[in-house]
């Protein structure tokens, strides 16, 4: 039986198809009882990022069928066709390597990013409070979350921008040369938006805006950042005299439409307003771009930042991928050993370790 993961992600789909399948937290719980309903998994964990969504099933029978009853709730979510074509399929210990891989940040637009680790927490939380978890996956995404911080503790994979709004702020320095004296409105004042605001702060930005539409989480958030907190009701006026816009907020649909965008627009009598979309769903709509002067970056639109950073981080990279390559084997040995009914003790890896941070051992 082992394991199958099916999935989605920024490798093989634009934002505008992996919008529609995300998942968020507070709608976890429905979407692991709809696969259960399919009675072909007896262990299911589902990740939902802004990059990906994947589904880890431990199968109650057959591999290919438990496959296909993720393929048809993609499909149920988002009927398109280059949904099928865009699902990637990975079995036994391609699976584990995998997961791997996504813990450490191998698998991320941002190689290295902060967020993943914590994401796979929460989803492998989620599952395990709704019972959709068993022996299987417990230890699966434990052994993963280890992984995954023993790659950034023990390589640089992690040094310089390793994070979605670490990139984002690089595009508005790009953009502006220096934001000394910029004002740059965030919409949203969630984890990622935190994490934008903290490389906001870093580069001395001449004035930052928290918008949100629980105005405690905004002026919180703001109050660390020595900015200014509004509701999103103020959204109209605040982007009347911003230069970038940057949207991180969970919303299922786009929060700054065309019309609005035109209106802003004309009162700003054209002056140039760059927003910066990383929010998944999309938080801009995309035909924003279309008004003159009005700039629409999205998450995908940083992948060349996010490669240029890269050919800076190669040497990590290989180092990183040996590292998982190496405990994804042992631990699937593991997995077949408790699939059989044997006992095999789970080491810790050290020999897969780089060879300095052994000796350190």
């Amino acid at each position: 039986m082992g394991l199958v993961v099916v999935g989605i992600s920024h490798r093989t789909a634009p934002v505008e198809l992996r919008e529609h399948l995300a998942i968020p937290l507070a709608q976890l719980g429905a979407a692991l009882e709809a696969l259960a309903r399919s009675g072909e998994a007896r262990e299911t964990v589902l990740l939902s990022t802004c990059n990906r969504v994947e589904i880890y099933i431990r199968p109650e029978n057959n591999r290919d069928r438990a496959a296909v009853a993720a393929s048809d709730f993609f499909e149920r979510l988002y009927s398109h066709p280059d949904l099928r074509p865009a699902l990637y399929r990975y079995e036994s210990e391609e699976a584990v390597r995998h997961l791997f891989r996504v813990a450490s940040g191998l698998d991320s637009m941002v190689i290295g990013e902060s967020e993943i680790l914590g994401q796979v927490k929460t989803a492998y939380l989620a599952a395990r409070d709704k019972g959709t978890t068993g022996k299987i996956t417990n230890v699966l995404f434990q052994r993963a979350l280890f992984v995954g911080k023993q790659v950034r503790t023990r390589t640089n994979i992690s040094e310089g921008s390793s994070s979605v709004g670490s990139v984002a702020v690089q595009l508005a320095e790009r953009i502006f040369g220096s934001l000394h004296d910029r004002r740059v409105v965030l919409v949203g004042a969630g984890d990622m938006a935190e994490t934008t605001a903290r490389h906001l702060l870093s580069q001395k930005t001449g004035q930052i805006v928290v918008l949100n539409r629980t105005i405690e989480k905004a002026e919180a958030l703001a109050s660390a950042l020595n900015g200014v907190a509004g509701p999103i009701e103020s959204m109209f006026d605040e982007l009347l005299t911003a230069d970038i816009v940057i949207c991180s907020t969970s919303a299922d649909r786009p929060i700054i439409t065309h019309d609005a965008a035109q209106a802003i627009m004309k009162a700003r009598r054209g002056k140039a307003l760059y927003f910066i979309d990383i929010g998944v769903p999309r938080n801009v709509d995309p035909d924003v771009h279309s008004i003159d002067n009005a700039f629409v970056y999205n998450v995908d639109d940083l992948k060349r930042i996010v490669e240029e950073n890269m050919g800076r981080r190669r040497e990590e990279v290989q180092e990183a991928e040996g590292f998982v390559s190496g405990l994804s084997g042992e631990f699937y040995e593991w997995v077949r050993a408790a699939l059989e009914g044997r006992t095999v003790a789970l080491r810790h890896g050290a020999e897969h370790l780089p060879a300095e941070a052994s000796r350190e051992n």
